[in-house]
């Protein structure tokens, strides 16, 4: 979901092409009138903060993601598990990687630890980490390539898609 594309530009109106919307209309009516095929899904809290995705198979229900792996960021809620997660273990080297590289580059493992734990920010950080792992089974916003969390309060987590996983760029 684009920035861009959430905000409703006035006289755009008269650019749209009804036609195409109700041809795209019957072709989603008919295809949901006959699915090829049903998945169901869920999120399973193994605790408060530990989501994990949950799939109905023939055989009942089984994981979607491996939950011993401690820092995923294959999908949007994974990267935000594992900040969390890595920001109470201080794990400073995995807190590097949920950053964008455009934010990365020149940064160490050591410029996030002082961040985190002496910079002026740090309780401020601790705070926003803290309100996000109440929030971390929240339903998640995901288009192609980009991911937001809203928190409440107008606070929200904005992820992108990286081509090694999923990133968090602001929170």
């Amino acid at each position: 979901m684009s920035r861009v594309r959430a905000q409703v530009l006035p006289g755009l109106r008269s650019r749209v092409d009804y036609h195409a919307l109700d041809q795209g209309k019957r072709t989603w009516s008919s295809a949901l009138n006959r699915p090829i095929h049903v998945r169901t899904e869920g999120t399973l809290l193994l605790t408060d903060e530990e989501p994990v995705r949950v799939v109905l198979t023939e055989r009942g229900w089984r994981f979607a993601e491996d939950p011993t792996s401690f820092y995923p960021r294959e999908t949007p809620r994974q990267a935000l598990r594992t900040l969390v997660r890595a920001t109470r273990s201080e794990r400073w080297d995995v807190v590097l990687t949920l950053a964008p590289r455009r934010y990365r580059i020149g940064l160490s493992k050591e410029d996030v630890a002082r961040v985190w734990t002496r910079g002026e920010q740090a309780k401020a950080l601790a705070g926003a980490r803290d309100r996000l792992a109440r929030h971390l089974a929240d339903p998640i916003l995901v288009d192609a390539h980009e991911a937001v969390l809203e928190l409440g309060y107008g606070h929200k987590v904005w992820l992108e898609r990286e081509a090694d996983g999923w990133v968090v760029v602001d929170f």
